[in-house]
């Protein structure tokens, strides 16, 4: 593109490297010119956006630029529209009054090149939020929250109530208008958010006081009277009161009217205590006469207590016992007639009366007397012992006794029982009386005389009897004391073996038996080992364990290989090897056994030998 100006404009449209010439002509045709070189590059995009424009609250301005790559923006100029300005990137600005203003924002970037935009800002009015005020609520009252909140310019389209109520899930609304009842009383925050179409916000909040209605403590509820008597109602609370119906009543605005009414009435009574309702009522059911009815005559067991009850729509009461017995002034007295007695009552209803009377026999209660409690042998029997005064009586459990229709059967339980004897009457008292007779049975003893075993010559042997508090052993044969549990034994040279019993003597003189076998070797004290076994379970020669005679202390039994190798040992008497090595059956063949031990003098016995194992 060429321009004949001195001076000239272009605006190029796209970013690149341009080379500009310069040519001046002069009327001698003496031409001269020139030429640059010029980079032209792109202006960066000024842009922003607008936030909060509520009036009162600072708008937000986010600047959302483009710059060009290589070239950054390095310059913000913002112009609010009132006159003030800012440099930030991101800024916010709070307007003094509501309004329009139009906010430009100048971009420049580092290469100097400049963009601007202009858009509107607008300060919406905010509502002033309001609401009909109440001080003061009572439980079980419905109030009615209606918003009362201005907005200039604008309108209210949303509402958030919340009630305040911990007492409840369902104390919120979003309509303008709104009811809601307490059930309980506390002072309450009510919170109010309304918001305006162009979403400015405004909240306000009440305190109100929920206060219980009053509550009225009647001295009774329904009652009676006599159609020529005057009543007091009696009311307790707090406040104003007021009775309804005002007919046949004197005090009406008390807390203690009088009143006479001639038919049934229900009187209705209102406290108001600041403004809080409390109602209840009274029925009042009049009679013109009344009648009392003790029941037909009765009877009961000595020395039990008995409630006389009188059928009656009376109020009041005057009792008299023929005997002189006190009797309480009560609709039903509690009596304890200890003869045969009749008893009279006037019941009345203010100056209405009436009269009866009621006979009551008194019985002597049945006797059950049964045995002491008693232990027996288990396996043993004993007989019951009792005594009766009544016409019948039973025995239960019945199923361990022999002839259980006697006063005294013979029992046999197979465990401890209570056998309870229950007497009856048919004359007067009707009650049954039982007594218990407890047969304890003592456990089979469990008698134990040690087990058998074989001394040397000269030597002596400590029995060691259990299972009892006493013993007695027979034959008395060398020992030292036949009436102890552990008696010592020193058999004379001519027993070779011989078998002591003793008799082990328990609880309530239950015993049982047992015996021990004590074998005399001529030898002195020894260690025998077999010299084979054959382990195949037959439960013949099935183990090979050493049989020790006069060692009163075993050291050990083992069974070594043809290699050294031990195949078992054990310290124990009466313990032997079945032929197994860890679980695997040792084959036929020669094995080496030693055994050793101390005698009853403190000697060491020692052997060593072999064995054979045959399968």
């Amino acid at each position: 593109m060429t321009d004949s100006l001195p001076v000239a404009n272009h605006i190029y449209s796209s970013q690149g490297n341009y080379t500009i010439t310069l040519t001046i002509a002069t009327p001698f045709f003496c031409d001269s010119t020139i030429q640059k070189n010029i980079t032209v590059v792109q202006s960066p995009a000024a842009g922003f956006t607008i936030d909060n424009e509520c009036f009162g609250i600072p708008v937000d301005f986010t600047n959302t630029t483009i710059a060009v790559t290589g070239d950054p923006v390095t310059g913000n100029q913002w112009y609010f529209g009132d006159s003030t300005s800012a440099t930030a990137i991101d800024t916010s600005h709070a307007y003094a009054n509501p309004g329009t203003y139009p906010v430009t924002l100048t971009v420049t970037s580092q290469a100097g090149c400049k963009d601007s935009i202009t858009l509107t800002a607008t300060s919406y009015n905010v509502p002033i939020a309001n609401f009909t005020n109440y001080p003061m609520l009572c439980t079980d009252t419905i109030a009615t929250f209606i918003d009362l909140s201005t907005i200039i310019s604008d309108s209210i389209n949303i509402w958030q109530w919340d009630f305040g109520d911990e007492f409840s899930n369902t104390d919120t609304s979003s309509l303008a208008q709104v009811s809601y009842k307490y059930s309980s009383p506390l002072i309450r925050t009510v919170q109010m958010i309304v918001e305006s179409s162009k979403g400015c916000i405004a909240t306000v909040q009440q305190q109100i006081n929920v206060r219980l209605n009053p509550v009225l403590q009647l001295d009774f509820r329904d009652t009676l009277i006599c159609s020529i008597d005057t009543l007091s109602l009696g009311v307790q609370g707090t406040g104003i009161f007021s009775w309804l119906p005002n007919k046949n009543i004197l005090y009406a605005d008390s807390s203690r009217p009088l009143v006479f009414p001639k038919t049934t009435s229900t009187y209705y009574v209102n406290l108001n205590d600041n403004g809080c309702i409390g109602s209840d009522s009274i029925k009042v059911n009049v009679l013109n006469s009344i009648s009392v009815n003790l029941g037909p005559d009765s009877s009961i067991c000595k020395t039990d207590t008995f409630h006389l009850r009188a059928a009656t729509q009376g109020l009041g009461f005057q009792w008299k016992a023929n005997t002189g017995e006190s009797v309480s002034a009560v609709k039903f007295p509690l009596i304890q007639p200890l003869v045969n007695t009749q008893y009279n009552v006037i019941a009345n209803l203010g100056k209405c009366l009436a009269l009866d009377s009621i006979f009551i026999r008194v019985a002597p209660y049945p006797i059950s007397i049964t045995a002491p409690d008693t232990s027996i042998c288990t396996g043993y029997k004993v007989q019951l012992n009792a005594s009766i005064v009544g016409s019948s009586f039973r025995w239960t459990p019945n199923n361990s006794l022999i002839n259980p229709n006697s006063l005294n059967p013979i029992a046999g339980p197979s465990k401890t029982t209570a056998y309870i004897l229950t007497v009856s009457d048919t004359v007067g008292c009707v009650k049954n009386v039982s007594d218990t007779l407890l047969v304890t049975l003592v456990p089979t003893i469990k008698a134990f005389a040690g087990r058998d075993t074989t001394i040397v010559v000269d030597q002596s042997l400590q029995l060691n009897a259990s299972g009892g508090s006493s013993y007695l052993w027979n034959p008395i044969t060398g020992l030292n004391d036949p009436n102890i549990g552990n008696p010592i034994a020193l058999l004379p040279l001519d027993v070779d073996s011989i078998k002591y019993t003793v008799k082990v003597i328990g609880d309530a003189g239950c015993f049982n038996t047992d015996d021990i076998k004590v074998k005399v070797f001529r030898t002195g004290p020894e260690i025998f080992v077999p010299s084979g076994f054959t382990p195949n379970y037959d439960n013949k020669n099935d183990l090979l364990k050493p049989i020790t005679v006069g060692i009163e202390k075993f050291h050990y039994f083992s069974v070594y290989s043809r290699w050294g190798q031990v195949l078992y040992t054990t310290t124990e008497i009466g313990k032997g090897w079945d032929g197994m090595y860890k679980g695997t059956k040792q084959p036929s063949g020669t094995y080496v056994y030693a055994a050793e031990g101390v005698d009853y003098k403190g000697k060491i016995v020692f052997r060593k030998g072999t064995v054979v194992l045959i399968r």
